[in-house]
C-alpha cells in the first residue's frame, strides 16, 4: 500500500510542477525574468535562422562555382542580450 501512495504522491507532485511551469511559460506579461528569457530565446533562434540562410547562400554559390565574397568584419554583428537581462 505504501508504494501505491508514493506513486500517487509523485504523480500529484509532477502534475503540480508541470502545471506551474506551463503557467509561467505561457504568461502574457511583458515584464520579468520569463519575458527576458523568452526574448533571449527568440533572439537566438532568429540569429540561427540568419546564419543558416547565410550559409545556404554560400553553399549555393560554391555549388555554382562562384566564390562567396567575404563580409567585412565591420558589418558582422554579434547577438546582444537584452539590456535589462544580466
Amino acid at each position: 500500500m505504501t508504494s501505491f501512495l508514493k506513486f500517487i504522491g509523485g504523480a500529484a507532485l509532477g502534475a503540480a510542477i508541470g502545471a506551474g511551469v506551463y503557467f509561467v511559460l505561457t504568461s502574457e506579461r511583458e515584464e520579468g525574468l520569463v519575458h527576458d528569457f523568452k526574448a533571449l530565446v527568440n533572439e537566438v533562434i532568429e540569429g540561427g535562422k540568419r546564419a543558416a540562410e547565410q550559409r545556404r547562400i554560400e553553399l549555393e554559390m560554391e555549388l555554382r562555382g562562384e566564390s562567396p565574397t567575404a563580409q567585412p568584419a565591420s558589418t558582422v554583428t554579434k547577438p546582444q542580450a537584452p539590456a535589462d537581462f544580466a
